[in-house]
């Protein structure tokens, strides 16, 4: 029988590394962590984008722009923001 870890823990890592990982954050400052954060966000928005344009290769920078913006906010608020 294969030993399952607690639910917060992923299942690939075992419940050891996982506490040297939350310990590694916890020493963190508030600014290397906000920055971490920060850099996390950037790395995502990055993907998101080039997922647009492999999907649109045709669109420009703009385009790329107001599809994000409408997968994650919807039509309703890219109409109003961006109405041509």
């Amino acid at each position: 029988m294969s030993r399952r870890n607690p639910p917060a823990i992923p299942a690939d890592t075992s419940e050891e590394v996982w506490h040297l990982q939350m310990a590694a954050i916890a020493n963190r400052s508030g600014a290397e962590r906000m920055e971490e954060w920060v850099e996390l966000n950037r790395a995502v928005a990055r993907m998101e984008a080039d997922g647009i344009r492999s999907r649109h290769p045709d669109y420009d920078d703009h385009q790329v722009l107001l599809a994000a913006v409408r997968l994650c906010h919807g039509d309703e608020l890219v109409r109003a923001a961006w109405p041509d």
